[in-house]
């Protein structure tokens, strides 16, 4: 159905509130915390400790009060993924041990427990927010005597959507952009309503590139790109991906000699990419895990084309 300009207004405004405000519903994560946890509470700060009972309350949560619910900000814990500055991960800095790996193992390791539960929950809430919505609407057709039918939004109704994942990602916000983007794809939308545009670049890709364009966010991008990859366990692999291409197709707003020094400095993805150990990596000369690198980007250009 070709809808009036004016209604596919107000469903544009109505889908991207619905996006915002999820992205940061979902940031509220709770876990469950220790009795001696609860005791420092209790005896240090009794107005925490009163506000968690009030929580509880609330929430109507079945736990006793020596094992309290807590929330953590998940986009605070997870920033940009900036607390693995804490280690210099590059093979020139400073893990030199079995031990200063296991810290940052163990730190990727809770950033991948916040960042699953993060994205998880923006899916879950969005897809509840957005069926409650459409069941108001269908009650409201109902009693108007009309039938819902599938509406079809124009690339100019899109824009719209598209420039709230736009507006993170220039405010240097890139976990809540990629998240918007995903938001914005997700299947319920189309499922339950709206058609959407074929575009011939899809949002995805504009953000990198677009973000790469700026000057003060390029080496931020591929940092939290490279590091999105192994803290979402391989989801968001697809940003590298992009990234890889656009080293190929459009050097001069991703330079390959960038990509491949922010690479060099991720200890961690290095490993990934190269297959193997970070101990083994340390002992290679630099200048051939610089090649070992610039190798398997070519491979990935070359299978990249062939698809």
């Amino acid at each position: 159905m070709q809808a009036s300009p004016e209604v596919r207004q107000k469903l544009v405004a109505v889908i991207g509130n619905l996006i915002c405000r999820c992205i940061e519903e979902a940031c509220a994560i709770p876990y469950i915390l220790g009795q001696e946890q609860v005791l420092e509470i209790l005896v240090g700060n009794p107005d925490r400790f009163a506000e968690l009972i009030r929580d509880e309350h609330h929430d109507k949560t079945e736990y006793a009060h020596d094992r309290l619910t807590a929330k953590i900000d998940a986009v605070t814990e997870l920033g940009q993924f900036e607390a693995l500055n804490a280690f210099d991960t590059s093979f020139a800095g400073g893990i030199e041990s079995e031990a200063d790996l296991e810290q940052v193992l163990g730190l990727i390791n809770r950033l991948t427990r916040t960042f699953m539960v993060y994205t998880g929950n923006t899916m879950t809430i969005f897809e509840k927010e957005f069926q409650l919505f459409m069941e108001k609407l269908r009650q409201s057709l109902l009693q108007a005597g009309e039938a819902l039918q599938a509406i079809e939004l124009n690339p100019a109704d899109t824009a719209g959507l598209e420039k709230k994942a736009e507006e993170y990602l220039c405010a240097g916000q890139f976990l809540q952009a990629f998240s918007c983007e995903r938001l914005l794809n997700a299947e319920i939308i189309t499922r339950e309503l709206v058609r959407l545009p074929v575009s011939g670049e899809d949002l995805k890709r504009r953000l990198v590139k677009r973000g790469l364009s700026d000057v003060n966010l390029r080496s931020s991008l591929v940092r939290f790109i490279l590091r999105a990859c192994y803290i979402s366990q391989g989801g968001w692999q697809d940003l590298f991906d992009i990234l890889v291409e656009l080293a190929d197709q459009e050097p001069e707003i991703c330079d390959r000699s960038l990509l491949t020094d922010q690479i060099e400095q991720d200890g961690v993805f290095c490993c990934n990419l190269l297959g193997d150990s970070l101990a083994n990596l340390k002992k290679w000369p630099a200048a051939e895990i610089r090649q070992a690198i610039e190798n398997k980007l070519a491979g990935r250009r070359h299978l990249s084309r062939e698809s």
